[in-house]
């Protein structure tokens, strides 16, 4: 059986490569309204055989897998998408996307001018939902009352 390697249209750095084998293989980007510039990236752990992700593009190999919704492939064109373990709350980014001009700092939101620190909307720090370890500081939960709505 031949293993195949299909690349996505964005760059995939080693470190997102390694953090999506460590956390089981697939790892699903999407897009949805949300943070604090209108549009935010969503990570989420699948199956990439799942009937529920079968709409969307696969790329990598097996142990590998990232699986991309239509409307993340047409944001992600040109981009590069990063895993960071050493930001708290460790996540993944896109970095230097040319489809977005305007991004919040933290690079986990896109599509309008940042608004400045301190948003209700805000995401910065909002871990992945894969990680239950991680406490955000307690000024930037009360700011966006994160927890409060679980």
């Amino acid at each position: 059986m031949e293993i195949r390697t299909v690349l996505p249209p964005f760059a995939v750095t080693a470190s997102a490569r390694c953090a999506i084998e460590e956390l089981g293989g697939a790892v699903r980007v999407d897009v949805e309204d949300g943070g604090c510039c209108g549009r935010t990236y969503v990570f989420a752990l699948v199956d990439p055989e799942s009937p529920t992700v079968a709409p969307d593009a696969r790329y990598g190999c097996p142990g590998a897998w990232l699986v991309v919704s239509p409307q993340a492939e047409v944001v992600l064109t040109g981009a590069e998408l990063d895993y960071a373990a050493r930001l708290r709350p460790p996540r993944f980014r896109i970095l230097r996307n040319p489809t977005t001009v305007d991004v919040c700092p933290c690079r986990r939101s896109f599509g309008a001018p940042w608004p400045g620190p301190r948003q209700p909307t805000c995401r910065s720090y909002a871990p992945m939902p894969w990680d239950e370890e991680f406490d955000p500081p307690r000024a930037w939960r009360r700011q966006t009352e994160w927890g409060s709505l679980d």
